[in-house]
């Protein structure tokens, strides 16, 4: 056994082995399945039957009836600036765009890491990225 936090141990019952703990200092969340709010302290360890029977522990959004279960899957932070205890976040804003990867040239021409952009033969958005078709909730097995 290791106490590397990106190793955790085998045990699917412990609680503290378990990567979608809710965070260590309380912050207001929201789950993704039914839309409460409330604060990552009441996210609840749960012991369920996996596919295949055996026993395994979830963090569940603690409102009766809903699926949603991990604090950073399902249940996620309401404040965009969050930051955790060791200043981390994954954070995912589709309207930013990497500078690095794509910059515009003094005369206004956009370029990518592989070069010119040509927008009139590109299949994206216009802004030199790929065009991302939208999430439908039918698409949904659940």
């Amino acid at each position: 056994m290791t106490d590397d936090p990106l190793d955790p141990p085998d045990d699917p019952l412990d609680p503290a082995g378990d990567p979608f703990g809710p965070p260590e200092v309380s912050v207001e969340v929201e789950c993704l399945h039914c839309g409460q709010q409330y604060q990552s302290h009441l996210i609840e360890w749960r012991i369920e039957s996996d596919a295949d029977g055996s026993l395994h522990g979830f963090w569940c959004c603690p409102t009766p009836g809903c699926g949603g279960m991990g604090f950073g899957f399902d249940i996620l932070p309401t404040d965009p600036n969050y930051r955790d205890e060791r200043g981390g976040w994954v954070h995912c804003d589709d309207d930013e765009y990497d500078e690095d990867d794509y910059a515009e040239d003094e005369l206004g021409e956009n370029f990518t890491s592989d070069g010119p952009v040509d927008h009139a033969k590109s299949s994206g958005n216009g802004h030199g990225r790929p065009k991302i078709e939208q999430d439908r909730d039918d698409d949904i097995p659940f």
